[in-house]
C-alpha cells in the first residue's frame, strides 16, 4: 500500500511542476514526500548556482543531483557502504583511506564520518563532472579531512581520456584520445607524491580499469592493511580475467582474501583483502 502512494505522489509532483513551472512548489512536495515516505529529518535543496539538488539529513549534505528523488536516507546510504565495501574492514577513527573511483560522492559523509576529523580521506574521481559534485560536496560539509582529487589511477603516470556519459557510474579511461583528457598516476607514484606511509584501507570501483592499477601499486601494496576492488569482468569489456590477477596479487602479497557468491553480479564482483597478521 505505501510503495502504491508514493508511485501516486510522484507521479503528482511531477506533473504539478510541469502544469506550474513553480520551483518552490515542487520543493515544497518534494519535502513532503521525503518527510513522510522516507524519513522526517530529509530535506531537498535547489542549488541554483550549480543547478543541482542537494539530498540532505538533518543538515549533512548527502548528495548531490542533477534529478531529485525522495526515496533516500542517511541509514540506506550507509548501510550500503557497509554492505558493499565493508565486509572485511569497517572504518575507524584516524584510519587513513584511498577511495579510488569515488564518484559523485556517495560514500564521501559515510568515509568522513567513519574516521572523524583526525582521519585522512583521498577521494580519487577521473569523470570531471562527478568529481565537481564530489568537491561540493566536501565544501557544503566543511569536511576538512577529506582531500578531492581529479585523476585517474592507472599502471603509470601521464594522460588519459575519459569518456562521459549520463551515467557516472560507467564512465571509463582509455589511450585514444576520446573524451576529456585527465591526468593519470601509478598508485605508486600518487602515494609518493602526497608522502602517505600508511593505508588503512583502499577502496577502488573503476569500471575495469583496476587491471591495469595493480601494476602501477608494487609498492603501494606494502602499506595498506585492508583493501577492496571492484573486478569488472561481468562488463565483458576486456578478454583478461580481472578477478584472478587481483586475487594471485593479492594473495603474493600477504593477504587473505574474500569473495561473496550472492548470485548478485556486482555484489559478487568486489574482492576483499585483509592483511595477515
Amino acid at each position: 500500500m505505501k510503495k502504491s502512494f508514493e508511485k501516486l505522489f510522484k507521479k503528482f509532483t511531477l506533473k504539478m511542476f510541469k502544469l506550474t513551472g513553480s520551483q518552490r512548489l515542487y520543493l515544497l512536495f518534494l519535502n513532503i514526500g521525503t518527510k513522510l515516505f522516507y524519513n522526517v529529518n530529509n530535506q531537498i535543496n535547489y542549488d541554483s548556482i550549480n543547478k543541482i539538488y542537494w539530498l540532505k539529513h538533518a543538515g549533512l549534505f548527502l548528495l548531490g543531483v542533477r534529478q531529485p528523488y525522495i526515496y533516500y536516507s542517511k541509514k540506506q546510504f550507509y548501510d550500503r557502504c557497509l554492505n558493499i565495501f565493508c565486509q572485511r574492514y569497517k572504518p575507524v577513527k584516524g584510519a587513513v583511506i584511498i577511495d579510488v573511483g569515488a564518484g559523485n560522492g556517495l560514500e564521501l559523509c559515510f568515509f568522513a564520518e567513519m574516521i572523524g576529523e583526525n582521519g585522512i580521506l583521498y577521494a580519487i574521481e577521473a569523470n570531471p563532472e562527478s568529481y565537481n559534485l564530489l568537491k561540493l560536496l566536501k565544501q557544503k560539509n566543511n569536511f576538512e579531512s577529506a582531500n578531492p582529487f581529479n585523476a585517474a589511477i592507472s599502471d603509470k603516470t601521464g594522460t588519459l581520456w575519459m569518456e562521459l556519459s549520463d551515467n557516472y557510474r560507467t564512465g571509463r579511461t582509455n589511450e585514444h584520445k576520446k573524451g576529456v583528457e585527465v591526468n593519470s598516476y601509478s598508485m605508486d607514484d600518487f602515494v609518493k607524491n602526497h608522502n602517505i606511509t600508511k593505508i588503512d584501507f583502499l577502496k577502488v570501483n573503476i569500471e575495469g580499469a583496476e587491471f591495469e592499477m595493480v601494476d602501477g601499486m608494487k609498492n603501494t601494496i606494502g602499506i595498506i592493511d585492508n583493501i577492496a576492488i571492484s573486478c569488472h569482468d561481468f562488463l565483458n569489456a576486456r578478454d583478461e580475467n580481472i578477478t584472478s590477477k587481483v586475487k594471485t596479487f593479492l594473495i603474493s602479497n600477504g593477504f587473505e582474501v574474500y569473495q561473496r557468491s550472492t548470485g548478485d553480479q556486482v555484489l559478487d564482483s568486489w574482492i576483499y583483502g585483509t592483511r595477515k597478521q
